[in-house]
């Protein structure tokens, strides 16, 4: 939930790319995308959320676009004002039509509280007991507090290739509550560490006014990226009870985001 989303919707311009030995239709959709220059790439098969609702869509696959209902009701503007969101009266939602249960929602956020959230991603979710990428190499007293060991570094707006990397530069994914087993792909119940109240509660309201009042948030998974990262195609599918939502919020850049079935893209 950004401040801009653009959702890759059609395979069109891919068919130039040829494909590598034994790649199928997604991962050549995915490399696509990853290999083009910014400023260069083309965007003829993505929706642009920020054009294509009904009101100005003419853009490519924005009949596509449908409005989404959201439970006003549900969310208090008292607790959503706690949560650092607007009311829900003034959100705006979107579905895609095919895409049952899907729904996109652009920035629901007050003025300055992306940046809350994002000081709480860099600042205090990325203390231990949570786990990250750098358990793998660093004991727990290294990787103790990565902020305050790494705010000098990134005081230098400049980084050349003779500075080392700070820890936070170096930090990739952060589990919370049930941590997930990326070798495995499943949560163990004997793996856990309280989750964070504040994003619980975030959560909470959220999940109320898309319609799953009493939605209770356990288990999260933080990814940091850097300006030249992408996130590497998969599918959520280590959840067990799939009538709960899965929530991602995403404070970021403009990019480009799949919602696309592997089995849907044509050869």
């Amino acid at each position: 939930m950004g401040e801009m989303g653009k959702m890759a919707a059609a395979v069109g311009p891919v068919a130039t790319l040829a494909a590598e030995p034994g790649e199928d239709a997604f991962r050549k959709l995915f490399r696509f995308y990853r290999q083009s220059r910014p400023g260069t790439v083309d965007l003829r098969g993505v929706i642009d959320f920020s054009v294509a609702h009904a009101a100005r869509g003419t853009g490519p696959g924005a009949h596509k676009v449908v409005k989404s209902h959201l439970n006003v009701s549900s969310v208090s503007d008292h607790d959503a004002y706690r949560a650092g969101l607007q009311p829900v009266s003034k959100w705006r939602a979107y579905g895609l039509q095919g895409y049952p249960g899907f729904i996109f929602i652009p920035n629901p956020f007050l003025p300055g509280y992306q940046w809350h959230w994002v000081k709480q991603c860099l600042k205090l979710y990325s203390q231990k007991p949570n786990v990250c990428n750098l358990d793998k190499h660093m004991t727990k007293e290294e990787t103790q507090d990565l902020w305050e060991q790494s705010k000098e570094f990134l005081r230098y707006k400049e980084v050349n290739k003779r500075r080392p990397r700070s820890l936070l530069e170096k930090l990739r994914w952060v589990t919370l509550g049930y941590h997930y087993n990326w070798d495995n792909k499943k949560y163990s119940a004997d793996h856990y560490t309280p989750f964070p109240s504040d994003l619980a509660f975030l959560s909470e309201q959220v999940a109320a006014a898309c319609g799953f009042q009493g939605f209770r948030a356990e288990a999260g998974i933080l990814n940091y990226y850097r300006l030249d990262s992408t996130l590497g195609i998969h599918v959520d599918k280590s959840e067990l009870d799939h009538s709960k939502p899965l929530l991602s919020f995403r404070c970021e850049l403009s990019c480009l985001q799949s919602e696309i079935r592997p089995e849907n893209v044509p050869n």
